[in-house]
């Protein structure tokens, strides 16, 4: 099997975001990634997608970005928020010269696609949204902490911001060691790689995430906080489908979100369809080989 994987940078405002795109077929998909995570959360999806036979020919082409704030767009600068990156994405598409394309999107980035497909109808033919994009049901009392809001829904991913680590494979063993990786769970190797791609050295010779936390504040903020960034899936008709998995961030049950949630979402638009993706958290929905191999599916069948 081979998989064809290369890397570039597309200019945007303010500054470039790298990619990573995964085959060279003429259908293409454009992927969002976590509020945490990066390009390289795609990497089991893209192999799914485009890997074959050594000179076969791959009918799909997967891209995927690092938003600005994170990895290798860590430097690319504010502000940040989810219209910003969902313009970004529709850079991206013009600089790969692509008329329309297959947004998918996880977590944060589903949001981000489904504000894509409302901001840019003409340029998106179809949402695949996973674990993500449904307004979140959480309830804020007035003047509530949005620091403390976000920590709440994406737990250890917002604290680890200001932690360090003394090499690549300490941070690796951190987060070998959440509870959304634990047994009968999979280390996966997309989120190996993904963690990998994340570690920064800085000055004093130790190791980071790469994230910049105001990009992660003003984005979680968006998503939790802001009513018309985060419901853009309610306006728009773009064909629709929601993956959602049934346990959490740190493996809790119920998930994100419960199954009364999405079947009232299914009911009230016309647009969207469902499938739970069984034995998956909110991380192994994208980067575990079961979530995977569902996103991929749903990608080829859509």
């Amino acid at each position: 099997m081979t998989v064809d994987y290369r890397r570039f940078d597309v200019p945007v405002d303010g500054g470039a975001l790298t990619v990573g795109q995964w085959g060279r077929g003429g259908r293409l998909v454009l992927a969002s990634h976590g509020i945490t995570a990066n390009h390289l959360s795609w990497q089991r999806v893209g192999e799914l997608l485009t890997s074959g036979p050594e000179g076969s020919d791959h009918p799909m082409t997967l891209v995927a970005v690092d938003h600005r704030g994170r990895a290798g767009s860590a430097d690319t600068p504010g502000p940040y928020g989810l219209a910003r990156h969902a313009d970004d994405l529709i850079a991206v598409l013009d600089h790969l010269d692509g008329p329309a394309a297959t947004l998918v999107g996880h977590s944060m980035g589903a949001f981000v696609a489904a504000l894509a497909a409302e901001r840019h109808p003409e340029r998106v033919d179809r949402l695949i949204l996973v674990d993500g994009g449904l307004p979140l049901p959480v309830d804020l009392p007035p003047g509530a902490d949005v620091e403390a809001v976000i920590r709440s829904v994406i737990g250890p991913a917002l604290d680890r911001l200001d932690q360090r680590w003394p090499d690549v494979e300490a941070y690796v063993r951190f987060f070998t060691e959440h509870p959304a990786f634990q047994p009968p769970n999979e280390w996966p190797a997309a989120a190996d790689a993904y963690v990998r791609h994340d570690a920064v050295v800085t000055a004093d010779g130790d190791i980071r995430s790469s994230v910049m936390k105001p990009a992660v504040l003003e984005d979680g903020g968006a998503a939790i906080v802001d009513p018309d960034a985060s419901s853009a899936v309610q306006r728009i008709t773009t064909p629709t489908t929601l993956l959602w998995a049934p346990r959490g961030v740190l493996d809790q049950s119920p998930g994100l979100y419960t199954a009364d949630q999405v079947e009232a979402a299914v009911a009230a638009l016309a647009h969207l369809e469902a499938e739970l993706v069984a034995d998956t958290n909110h991380y192994t929905v994208a980067v575990g080989e079961n979530g995977a191999s569902a996103v991929a599916e749903a990608i080829v069948g859509s």
